[in-house]
């Protein structure tokens, strides 16, 4: 697989405990899950999700198998948390009694995103998920299923309040945003600031 662009910089994971028992050990190095996540997002770059192995992340990022294995069980976790990182996703969850406003606000989350410099390396992985169902199942759980639960409430409380009808299709109002945003960047078409009010203006009519 060709490079698909700069690879961004991993975020540090924070590696507090809450639990205050004492642990036996070495207190665990941050750099090292820097370098653990920099190295599986360049070697995915570079050769793919099949190309991705505990044993070439840890000789790139100069740790042990061992030390991986404590962090991410799997590949795909350690994949999906290595993008997560490289692409600064973050659960920026709104809720300010307009659902309209908050819906276009995680819209715009995924734009700037997607338009930002790992918008290929995140292209290059929605098409690796088609292909490899344990990362798919891994990046709905771990990254898309809390926006989509806190999406479904934002709809269902503006039915309860009486700003949608009764009948509005949760699901569909829900779904059409993200599908047709990631839609655009999957086949290169514009991803125009305007576009989740367009979105919107087709399951959402201004009154």
């Amino acid at each position: 697989m060709n490079a698909v662009g700069p690879v961004p910089a991993a975020a540090t994971i924070d590696a507090t405990v809450d639990d205050a028992r004492p642990r036996s050990g070495r207190p665990r190095d941050p750099s090292r899950d820097e370098a653990i996540l920099a190295a599986a997002l360049a070697i995915f770059a570079e050769e793919g999700y099949a190309g991705v192995s505990i044993e070439g992340v840890a000789a790139r990022a100069g740790v042990g198998k061992a030390t991986i294995y404590r962090r991410y069980p799997t590949k795909a976790q350690l994949m999906v948390e290595a993008v997560r990182a490289g692409a600064c996703f973050t659960d920026h969850l709104p809720d300010t009694g307009d659902v309209r406003a908050d819906l276009a606000t995680m819209m715009g989350k995924l734009i700037d995103v997607l338009r930002s410099d790992a918008g290929p390396v995140l292209v290059s992985f929605a098409a690796e998920r088609i292909r490899h169902r344990e990362l798919d199942d891994e990046f709905t759980r771990s990254v898309i299923g809390a926006k989509r639960v806190h999406a479904r409430q934002l709809v269902a409380d503006a039915i309860r309040r009486g700003d949608l009808p009764p009948g509005t299709d949760i699901e569909v109002v829900v779904e059409i945003g993200p599908a047709l945003i990631w839609h655009h960047a999957l086949n290169g078409l514009p991803i125009t600031d305007d576009l989740p009010d367009r979105i919107l203006d087709l399951v959402l009519p201004r009154h």
